[in-house]
């Protein structure tokens, strides 16, 4: 097996609330738990606090420093956020406190080998808005050991490579695999004992009396000696993740660029899920005024279901560009509220005739996105022989109702493709021909329609195909209506074109 580790090591930094009454960019930050500073911005660096003191020893250095207490519910909502962008990589992934270990020897053959899928992972961390440190070893302990001891090497493919560098470990490394107590580590400190190669030449019998079984257990697994069975992650039943940014934001630009960071996290769960979306929503918190706003909730529908995130972002830069902020706006949250099954599309080594499919449809959420789906609209049959009631435009977003046309209003006489709104009276000549830039020649026998007595509109017609001097097949016909021939029996209309 071969494990990539994931390690976030400002994680409690990057939790933070960064709507924090009084939170600035220059302003120096520090997070602490049990008196002892678990992480610290550059500000604060750069006025000598660090990471480990205790809050009394920072403050003595640094007045002005702002302590806030560590989120550990905001924490395990980023580490389950990269751990799904992760998911693109492979389903095996295991969550710990403070990053993600992911078991790939299957995936490497479908990224191209461990470099691809080492260059992915960190793009997809990044991508994340992850600072995170990698290793990469062949066992789960090792790849975790490697990635938060601060070594430099960290990618090891062969076992005996990474025993090796493993000896190389300092022993305070070893709490991130189990708990070190005080006299344990003071122990330690009295034998000498600095490196985990030296802790494990050790007596064995010895090691274990004073120092626990739990360690020379976690040492074992580290070292592939034993099983170290790990419990997989479970993606959520929905789909709901936030990003708070880090300035207020007035324009789309900075919408769209943290939507696009968002996106990742949700392919990573339609792909745990075997799922496609249907339905999309984000919410746009704004900051409050003098008066409370609520939340700006957008919407965006698929034609068809999608797990291609390129176009998702595409859609949403449309959305957001369109859309006019009420106030500014300092966290979104990104939300699934419709998906169906999805086992998605098998490849073929040519396209045949008929698979324009998603093109069509990634061009119809495209307009829909960009001037709304009230204006984009398709053509509904109704069940009427007059050819102006036959149809009728409904909003492309709205399913119900879309029933097929009855045989009665089918017709298998052709069909202009461009109807007339309203039917343009034609001349005729001497010989009672219809005119339209010339004589028309008629090319088809009569297909009279009669109907419409039921609501007070009725029509007969006898509907002719002609042609004129220009070559162009127009839809004519002459009008039946006992009023109309009555007042000119030799009326004609033109009522449409072909395309």
């Amino acid at each position: 097996m071969l494990w990539i580790a994931l390690h976030l090591p400002h994680l409690p930094l990057q939790a933070l609330r960064w709507s924090h009454p009084g939170f600035e960019a220059t302003l120096a930050v520090a997070v602490a738990e049990q008196h002892r500073l678990l992480g610290v911005n550059r500000a604060a660096r750069a006025l000598g606090v660090q990471t480990g003191q205790s809050v009394a020893t920072a403050l003595s250095l640094a007045p002005e420093l702002l302590v806030l207490p560590r989120d550990l519910r905001r924490e395990a909502e980023v580490v389950e956020t990269v751990a799904l962008a992760l998911a693109a990589l492979t389903p095996n992934l295991v969550l710990q406190p403070s990053g993600v270990l992911l078991e790939v020897q299957g995936s490497l053959r479908l990224f191209g080998g461990v470099r691809h899928l080492w260059r992915r992972a960190v793009a997809l961390a990044q991508t994340a808005g992850a600072q995170a440190r990698l290793a990469l070893a062949p066992t789960a302990s090792a790849a975790w050991l490697l990635a938060t001891s601060g070594i430099t090497r960290r990618r090891m493919l062969r076992a005996t490579a990474c025993a090796r560098q493993l000896d190389r470990v300092p022993v305070a490394a070893l709490a991130e695999l189990v708990p070190i107590a005080p006299r344990q580590a003071e122990l330690l400190q009295a034998l000498g004992v600095q490196r985990v190669g030296e802790l494990r030449r050790l007596p064995r019998a010895g090691l274990q009396r004073r120092l626990g079984k739990a360690l020379s257990v976690a040492l074992d697994r580290a070292y592939g000696e034993q099983p170290d069975p790990r419990v997989w992650f479970m993606p959520p039943e929905r789909f709901e993740v936030r990003r708070e940014l880090l300035q207020r934001a007035d324009d789309a630009a900075v919408l769209v660029a943290t939507v696009e960071a968002l996106l990742p996290a949700l392919r990573g769960w339609l792909q745990l899920k075997w799922h496609a979306a249907i339905e999309l929503s984000l919410r746009l918190r704004h900051e409050h005024g003098r008066e409370p706003l609520p939340d700006t909730v957008l919407r965006l529908q698929l034609s068809t279901p999608s797990r291609d995130m390129n176009q998702l972002a595409l859609l949403w830069r449309e959305r957001l560009q369109r859309h006019a902020l009420a106030a500014p706006v300092y966290e979104l949250g990104l939300a699934l509220e419709g998906s169906v099954p999805h086992g998605g599309t098998p490849g073929e080594l040519l396209t045949g005739p008929g698979q324009t499919g998603g093109e069509h449809a990634a061009l119809l959420d495209r307009l829909v996105a960009r001037v709304g789906a009230e204006r984009v609209r398709r053509f509904m049959p109704v069940a009427d022989h007059r050819p102006e009631r036959a149809q009728r435009g409904v909003p492309i977003t709205d399913e119900a109702g879309l029933k097929p046309a009855s045989a009665e209003a089918s017709s298998a006489l052709p069909r202009p493709s461009w109807l007339l709104s309203t039917p343009q009276p034609l001349a005729v000549d001497d010989y009672g021909r219809p005119l339209h830039g010339g004589p028309l020649a008629l090319c088809s026998r009569a297909e009279r329609i009669e109907g419409g007595w039921f609501d007070g509109g009725l029509v007969r017609r006898d509907y002719h195909v002609a042609v004129g001097a220009d070559h162009r097949l127009r839809w004519i016909y002459r009008e039946r209506c006992s009023a109309v021939a009555a007042r000119d029996p030799g009326a004609w209309f033109l009522h449409g074109w072909f395309g």
